[in-house]
């Protein structure tokens, strides 16, 4: 009878109009993205809005939506609703590190404004990309898509709502990518503006200096449990949430760990913190309810009553 919060991964394209709402009417959130401004030196306005210049966009989306995720938690507050558990994917995972209280949310903000801002391709002739890409029901990744030079399984995101197909991600090198979207119908394939291979091995020098500059970083061991999304495991110590940190960069993720061992944990209500995954894209072995404008906060207080949800005091 508890509640998790999900926090899901960057996304380049959001609609910032929600969460603009959100903070021009909630002071917590202000303080949220005042704040990671302060951490970082970027401009609030950069962090609320979805920016076109490429090497700023990836940086000022990562710090923004950690920002948001974490004034949305503090605005939940306000009103009474805490997590029983936290868990994230990508992005949520090291937001999630700081809701459990196992880092710093000054520390965490900090880490993705250093490292998020070098953003390129370990060889520029070889250009990096990720896609999102169906695989329908009956089939497995090695059956369907099998095993191609340059192309890496970086996640699966779960069950389509449909019930027909799983959306999966795929990383690596952008002409490898391209090359195998043509033997498949043009729906199969999300095409993302991310321009590196997010969560495959070609990510290791970014895991790298993660690594390095998390080894200074004071971590603790997790006061609300912390469900990791690369492997079925809650992380219980100060040497696994820092060491998820920067595997996290280069191992795939799979959102049935998570939620898999939120429902072991007894989740009975899942809110998913910011606009980082499609509103009723997938399917959870709980009911859930999304958190990205402003008329959200009374739907996630409904919910809370509506299933009887046993909030921690």
């Amino acid at each position: 009878m508890s509640l998790a919060f999900i926090l899901g991964q960057k996304n380049l394209t959001y609609d910032p109009t929600g969460l603009i709402g959100l903070y021009e009417q909630h002071q917590a959130v202000r303080d949220a993205y005042e704040r990671a401004a302060e951490w970082t030196g970027l401009d609030v306005g950069l962090l609320l809005r979805t920016v076109e210049d490429d090497t700023q966009r990836s940086r000022t989306t990562s710090v923004g939506l950690a920002a948001a995720m974490l004034g949305i938690t503090d605005l939940l507050g306000e009103r009474g609703v805490h997590p029983a558990m936290v868990g994230g994917i990508s992005l949520g995972a090291m937001v999630a590190g700081a809701l459990s209280g196992a880092v710093s949310r000054q520390d965490v903000i900090g880490l993705l404004g250093h490292t998020d801002g070098d953003q390129r391709p370990d060889r520029a002739e070889l250009p990096e990309g990720c896609v999102a890409a169906v695989l329908p029901l009956g089939e497995t990744y090695e059956s369907f898509y099998g095993t191609r030079p340059g192309i890496w399984f970086g996640g699966d995101f779960g069950m389509h709502t449909s019930g027909a197909f799983r959306m999966l991600l795929l990383s690596g090198y952008r002409d490898a990518i391209d090359q195998l979207a043509t033997g498949y119908p043009p729906e199969y394939f999300v095409f993302s503006d991310e321009t590196v291979a997010v969560h495959s091995p070609l990510r290791y020098r970014a895991r790298d200096v993660l690594a390095r500059i998390a080894a200074d970083i004071t971590f603790t061991d997790p006061v609300v449990p912390m469900c990791s999304s690369l492997e079925p495991r809650v992380l219980h110590s100060a040497d696994q949430v820092r060491s998820e940190f920067s595997r996290n960069v280069v191992e795939p993720i799979r959102a049935e760990y998570l939620t898999g061992q939120m429902r072991r944990l007894g989740a009975r209500l899942g809110v998913i913190l910011g606009p980082t995954l499609p509103r009723d894209g997938f399917e959870f072995p709980f009911p859930v309810v999304y958190v990205d404008s402003p008329d959200d906060i009374d739907h996630v207080v409904a919910a809370v009553r509506e299933h009887d949800v046993l909030l921690p005091t």
